[in-house]
């Protein structure tokens, strides 16, 4: 067993390889977050973090290119596939990419757009919770009015398991586009097929979303199985241990499953009253240690904070 670092020690090491975190929440929404896109530059500053930007009900990809051009952020921008953009849309993410510019007249190389498959109006969520938006995670009271009313799942495949002509339609459009693919919350066998007709539609990077959120539950064998292609990458989330009580051993016994190569630790915070950044990633750091380093290195434990992110996401700091 490696010898558990102090939170100091872990500061040093997570800023020296530039932490990334692939599942941030920015406002505004339809909800209170806790962070507007300059306010976050201003806190991802403090460690130099790169940071994708997710909203579920618009594309983040203006406000991404804002802060890289007019801050100098290292922010990525993204697009989910609700209802609110049209559901299982090519033109959404067309319409992203079309976003995804630092200079508003300049046409320069950019880092990758991040397309999620639904989340709050997959089948699956809707059908697990209930309800789009969860109370757990707004941290306080929603607008009602937006909130409650009845809500149409946004389907990948059919009642027989085939995918939809649309679903085909927007992995050509990610793989045209060179975007990448986050699985969102669609359950477990919807991903088991998504991820190898992803891969040969040509997308060139399938992330798995928080593999243990209820409406998703992969199991480890099927992680397994996934992570078999290299192209494949898993992200454990913070929010799922501190917002849906998942037990943090559950994340390092799906690691030591996988092994670490292709897992990505990263938050998914951004809610008001979920630590702020780089706050939460320290935590999550110091929360997994003394787990990880049962059957970990240091190296390789801090490589899932920003290394391995860097390999994903195409950006030019791979190590």
């Amino acid at each position: 067993m490696s010898e558990i670092p102090t939170a100091e020690e872990l500061t040093r090491r997570l800023i020296e390889i530039g932490p990334v975190d692939t599942h941030y929440h920015v406002g505004p929404e339809l909800f209170p977050r806790r962070y507007d896109v300059k306010g976050l530059v201003e806190d991802a500053r403090e460690w130099a973090m790169t940071l994708v930007l997710k909203n579920h009900t618009y594309p983040t990809t203006p406000l991404a290119s804002l802060a890289r051009g007019r801050y100098g952020a290292s922010f990525l921008g993204s697009v989910v596939l609700n209802r609110f953009v049209g559901g299982m849309n090519p033109d959404a993410v067309f319409g992203a990419v079309s976003g995804n510019h630092s200079h508003p007249t300049e046409r320069g190389e950019e880092p990758p757009v991040i397309v999620w498959m639904p989340t709050v109006h997959a089948r699956s969520h809707l059908d697990t919770l209930g309800q789009a938006f969860d109370q757990r995670w707004w941290g306080q009271c929603a607008h009602g009015d937006k909130v409650e009313r009845g809500e149409q799942p946004v389907d990948a495949f059919d009642a027989n398991g085939k995918p939809l002509p649309e679903t085909i339609d927007v992995l050509q459009a990610i793989a045209q586009t060179g975007s990448l693919l986050a699985t969102g919350h669609l359950q477990a066998s919807e991903i088991m097929k998504l991820v190898p007709l992803a891969l040969e539609q040509g997308v060139r990077t399938v992330i798995l979303t928080h593999p243990h959120y209820p409406s998703v539950r992969l199991e480890d064998k099927q992680l397994q199985e996934l992570v078999s292609d290299q192209r494949v990458f898993i992200e454990h989330c913070f929010a799922i241990h501190t917002i849906e009580e998942v037990p943090l051993k559950q994340f390092a016994a799906a690691i030591e499953a996988t092994g670490p190569e292709q897992v990505m630790l990263s938050t998914d915070f951004g809610q008001v009253h979920s630590d702020p950044t780089p706050e939460g990633t320290l935590k999550f750091a110091c929360a997994m240690a003394p787990l990880l380093l049962k059957f970990l290195s240091l190296e390789q434990l801090v490589n899932m904070f920003g290394p391995t992110q860097r390999r994903a996401l195409h950006l030019e700091k791979a190590g």
